[in-house]
């Protein structure tokens, strides 16, 4: 598994992961993305805008490469940003610090356990240096939920949005 900055160079394989599984990516997203029509159009405005994110040092997102090939995507956010962009504004403040990452992703042909894993681990290493790392996960994707009980991300935050509930893991801080 290997993590590549998502630019739109990777266009055409982003979008057949997108349209590979709607009905998986609209329950991870907690919303109605991507319809059947969806366009490569506007998934090229969605690259657009997460390489220019990542340019701007506003959030980072990356696509997950299995045997070079395009097979998911993991997004980085600074916490309170993550939770508004899933509509929940003002939802964690008194539970999170500011410094707090969330990561949240999707693949296909892996475990979610393998993904979570390998995202934590690199997130948690050089040349990344952020406090605490959460992953973010919905009600509507329970295997990635057991993926975090499995992994030992056991520290949990529950929030009541728009597209249900979503949580978010951690493993224990050290004592």
């Amino acid at each position: 598994m290997m993590f590549v900055p998502l630019t739109p160079a990777l266009l055409d394989q982003d979008y057949a992961a997108v349209m590979r599984d709607i009905t998986m990516l609209r329950a991870w997203s907690g919303q109605d993305w991507p319809t059947a029509d969806f366009p490569i159009e506007s998934n090229l405005a969605d690259l657009v805008r997460h390489d220019r994110e990542q340019r701007d040092g506003i959030a980072l997102t990356y696509s997950v490469l299995l045997h070079g090939v395009v097979q998911g995507c993991i997004y980085v956010r600074p916490a309170l940003e993550a939770l508004r962009t899933r509509g929940l504004e003002g939802a964690g403040s008194l539970q999170l610090v500011a410094a707090d990452v969330v990561v949240r992703g999707w693949l296909h042909d892996r475990s979610p356990a393998d993904l979570i894993a390998a995202s934590m681990s690199w997130l948690g290493a050089a040349p990344f240096t952020f406090p605490r790392l959460w992953w973010q996960a919905s009600s509507a994707c329970p295997d990635q939920l057991a993926a975090c009980d499995e992994l030992g991300l056991t520290d949990a935050l529950r929030f009541d949005g728009p597209g249900g509930t979503w949580e978010l893991r951690s493993p224990p801080p050290p004592s």
